[in-house]
């Protein structure tokens, strides 16, 4: 198997559960702390930052794509 589709596959996945890890980063940070009108910004945060991470794997699998285009020519 190619190492980019790797990289795609583990981007798409962290993507797809990117929420319920959000959740869990959010109990896990912020342990026995009342979060009333703060949580969802804050798991917005946690979401959104994920979500970062997968397209960024998803990125690095494109650039080895390219890198392994250009060294065939």
């Amino acid at each position: 198997m190619k190492k980019y589709i790797k990289f795609f596959l583990l981007a798409f996945i962290i993507i797809l559960i990117s929420t319920p890890l959000g959740y869990t980063a959010v109990k896990i940070v912020y342990y026995n702390k009342n979060l009333s009108g703060e949580f969802v910004p804050i798991l917005n945060g946690f979401i959104h930052s994920f979500m970062l991470i997968g397209v960024l794997i998803f990125s690095i699998g494109l650039i080895d794509i390219i890198a392994n285009k250009n060294n065939k020519l």
